[in-house]
């Protein structure tokens, strides 16, 4: 009597006795709470907190419940992700799944309300000879029509035969069904649990045959995945789907409600497949394995035949040879060394820096790109940092981390094995005269690409001595462009990537290469003294990614085919891709206070400078570049206050000197000087961003050359393709920029700010203010040092009427002489006195036949 009274309680919600009309209706056990109150549930509520759940990703999610009912849809049936979705999301401050299609949460539930369950599913059984059906009652109907949360899970054995045994009793019908019947949009979310972000492996284990695959894991191996990993569970939503928008895409012809459901479960499972690869990346192959299948590469076979025969060599010498090579090429990736990556490169990051800022949008769409075919990140190449910073963002942003391709100069002990388990593969510096190297190389790169691996290059070769970019090197992107041609993949996707510092660790070593010095060589000494980074300061990092690049979209805009073009046609394709890419990293650079107020103070060459002309040459620039649509640091939205803590860090770098007077009350007045051996270091930041100043630059000295306060736009065009001419093996440009649009967007801009002044419309004349005149001076400034390293070039070959020099001896000789005449004030810019401009200025003279290489040396005398 008692029990029958604790059955008779007052139910929960949606729960009751009999109906009016006889049929009963009960508590069906479908729902929970956002949390179980047993210990598990409290446990896992605890747990799930620690688990990584993207920030860009839940306000996807919040955004889509404004928009209709979500429905997560889980690829394998588990009590463990539906209880784990239900905290997580509650977490988050999101709309918890409170049931699960074809699941009852029994155990997760209150004692009491399990207990009077139990007994309501015996009476029913009593009384109808079945146990409730959810599907038959109207309850899981009901539930979706009163916008709940749920979770669906589409694949499994139960699942299978229900669909086919009894084909009312798919939840995908049920929701088409009430899809077409109301306005509220349901949206199904692909969702993934993930229990660390391995890879998988080629070969199973003891524990896949008795525990399950790691993908779908038995209970016991899943729990126990979940509490080991507990710090390393990922959360994942792939891109959601619209049902009503699905039914209208769907084709006119009436389809079966079976057919409809068989291509919405396909669509989820492919989403989900797709999305689990961007996170874990393809199958794991080891070394050994992925040695064997390179040589046993038929292209690479051939070539060691033919090495064999020529050198008179066995098959097998030239086999241990080549095996040699990708001992010394291949990475070894391990997870657990990229764990403890993670950890030890975030405790540095928080040392060194005072943040890292990620554009989260273009990394979302470099998710979306990622499911479409490898990925090859493609990012600037400023310091050593840039291997680490990238693949630790896409790491702590649950991404597939890329293989990286990294200078042989780097394998040293102890970085270089560390480096190699973490991901890294090495290259030598030149591939030239190497012809076997090159091929074991590129059969490497291209079983990589077979395979699915993301990977990493820097498209410079090196690192950027001048804060600029680098022109492109060819060699890895020929190989990967020739790795589609021949069938390894059907397309690859390349990724610019644009990574900008406040200040480079290395900046001391690249003022004195600039200078003159040789490169040291990376070594255990070195990375010992490198300790003494971690007592400084470097500001922030500021990472974000271009518009992804699909090479197969490329070649179909130009109407390019491999099979059809000349080997002149395919080096200029290379050639044209590596510049678009080159261009679509400078696009993607942003503009730091630290560059802004770099090419600020580098506009005089007087030492010192007033804080009045500092502010009038900011807001100019500044100005300019909103007007182009440049990107900046969000710090940069309070333009005073970033440039005057920029200043005051300068100061305190000893970059900037303050003339001090008691007597001076005018903060306007007041002086900054700089020495002549700081100008090289605010070059290099100034470079950072003088691609985005060039135009204003050359129009701007375009028009001063006419040496009159009016003039017109005629032969304006012809000197701005004399400067991209003439400074070719400097800059980067865009090879679909239309340059009388350029042309029409910088006056636009002085006509804006009444630097120029229309005169005669008719005649198409201009007037240049006086303010103009300063601000006109000021952008032609930009071009000074550049100018003056080229005259330094073009006097020095004077030597060259005596006697050949080789290459590095004439470099020291032009070195020599742009110190004298800097002494003998000729030369106005110290920063005028640089390796590398000199280096590039030899080349173009000789292009232009004002040098000539003398080709009876073999050491590039000239």
């Amino acid at each position: 009597m008692a029990l029958f009274k604790f059955f008779k309680r007052k139910r929960p919600s949606g729960s009751s006795g009999d109906s009016p009309d006889g049929t009963l209706q009960i508590d069906q056990g479908l729902t929970i709470g956002p949390r179980s109150p047993s210990f598990f549930g409290w446990l896992l509520h605890k747990l799930a907190g620690k688990s990584s759940f993207l920030e860009s990703q839940q306000r996807l999610l919040k955004d889509m419940e404004e928009k209709g009912l979500l429905i997560y849809a889980v690829k394998y049936r588990s009590h463990l992700d539906f209880l784990f979705l239900n905290s997580r999301l509650s977490q988050a401050d999101l709309r918890p799944p409170v049931f699960a299609f074809d699941m009852r949460p029994i155990l997760w539930l209150p004692a009491s309300r399990a207990i009077r369950l139990i007994f309501s599913f015996l009476r029913h059984y009593l009384k109808e000879a079945a146990f409730p059906d959810p599907y038959q009652t109207g309850h899981y109907r009901e539930l979706v029509l009163d916008r709940e949360p749920s979770v669906l899970f589409l694949v499994g054995k139960a699942g299978y035969y229900r669909r086919f045994g009894f084909t009312e009793q798919d939840p995908l019908h049920l929701l088409l069904e009430i899809q077409r019947q109301t306005d509220m949009p349901i949206i199904l979310v692909p969702s993934l649990v993930f229990h660390g972000k391995a890879p998988e492996k080629q070969h199973k284990g003891v524990l896949d045959i008795f525990f399950g695959h790691k993908e779908r894991p038995g209970r016991l191996r899943k729990l126990v995945a979940f509490l080991r990993n507990y710090k390393n569970n990922i959360l994942e939503v792939a891109e959601p789907l619209n049902v009503k928008e699905w039914l209208a895409g769907q084709p006119a012809q009436n389809l079966s409600k079976s057919s409809l459901a068989f291509q919405l479960r396909r669509e989820l499972i492919d989403r989900i497949d797709r999305h689990r690869r961007v996170v874990t990346g393809p199958v794991l192959k080891s070394r050994w394995e992925m040695k064997e299948i390179i040589l046993h590469n038929k292209d690479l076979h051939k070539r060691m035949e033919r090495r064999a025969r020529s050198n008179n060599r066995t098959i097998e010498a030239v086999r241990k040879e080549a095996d040699g090579y990708l001992n010394e090429i291949a990475s070894d990736l391990n997870m657990t060394y990229v764990q403890i990556g993670e950890r030890v490169l975030t405790w540095i990051w928080h040392t060194i820096y005072d943040g890292i800022d990620l554009d989260v949008d273009s990394l979302d769409m470099v998710k979306r790109a990622a499911k479409k075919a490898p990925l090859v990140y493609v990012p600037c190449h400023k310091s050593h940092i840039d291997y680490l910073v990238l693949s630790y963002l896409l790491f702590r942003h649950n991404l597939n981390i890329p293989l990286v391709a990294a200078g042989k100069n780097l394998a040293f002990w102890p970085l270089g094995p560390f480096f190699r388990k973490s991901g890294a593969f090495f290259i030598r510096r030149s591939l030239r005269g190497q012809k076997f190297y090159t091929d074991v190389f590129a059969a490497y790169i291209k079983t990589l690409v077979n395979e699915g691996h993301n990977l990493e290059f820097f498209i410079e070769g090196g690192r950027s001595r001048t804060g600029k970019l680098v022109l492109p090197k060819l060699g890895l992107l020929a190989i990967l462009m020739q790795a589609v041609e021949e069938g390894y993949c059907d397309d690859l996707i390349f990724v610019p990537c644009a990574i900008n510092y406040d200040r480079v660790l290395e900046e001391g070593a690249y003022l004195k290469e600039v200078k003159g010095s040789s490169k040291k060589q990376e070594s255990l000494a070195q990375l010992v003294r490198a300790r003494r980074v971690l007592k400084k300061r470097y500001g922030r990092v500021y990472v974000k990614f271009s518009q992804p690049m699909s090479l197969k979209t490329y070649m179909n805009r130009f109407n390019l085919d491999f099979n059809t073009i000349t080997p002149k046609e395919r080096h200029a394709m290379y050639r044209d891709f590596a510049w678009r890419i080159i261009h679509n990293i400078n696009n993607t650079s942003m503009v730091t206070p630290f560059a802004l107020v770099a090419a600020v103070i580098l506009t005089t060459s007087k030492r010192g400078i007033s804080l009045a002309e500092i502010k009038l040459i900011t807001d100019n620039y500044y100005n300019y570049l909103q007007h182009r649509g440049v990107l900046t640091v969000s710090s940069l939205q309070d333009l005073d206050k970033a440039l005057q803590d920029t200043l005051t860090l300068m100061e305190k770098s000893k970059w900037l000197d303050l003339l001090a007077d008691e007597d001076e009350t005018d903060e306007e007045e007041r002086i900054y000087t700089v020495d002549d051996s700081n100008r090289l270091q605010l070059e290099y930041y100034r470079n950072n961003i003088i691609h985005f100043l060039l135009p204003a630059a050359y129009i701007s000295s375009a028009i001063l050359t006419k040496e009159a306060f009016e003039f017109n736009l005629e032969g304006i065009e012809d000197d701005l393709l004399f400067f991209r001419d003439f400074f070719k093996f400097e800059f980067v440009y865009d090879a679909d920029e239309n340059l009388g649009e350029t042309i029409n967007q910088v006056l636009a801009y002085c006509l804006s700010q009444r630097f120029i002044i229309e005169a005669s419309s008719q005649f198409n004349t201009y007037r240049i203010t006086h303010q103009g005149l300063k601000a006109l001076s000021c952008f032609a400034s930009l071009l000074r040092s550049y100018l003056e390293s080229y005259w330094i070039v073009l006097r020095a070959t004077k030597y060259l009427d005596k006697k050949p020099y080789s290459e590095k001896d004439f470099l020291k000789k032009i070195n020599s002489m742009g110190n004298k005449l800097y002494k003998l004030e000729l030369v106005e810019r110290f920063e005028s006195i640089s390796r590398i401009t000199f280096e590039n200025a030899v080349k173009f003279f000789c292009e232009k036949g004002a040098i000539k290489k003398s080709e009876k040396h073999e050491n590039g005398k000239v």
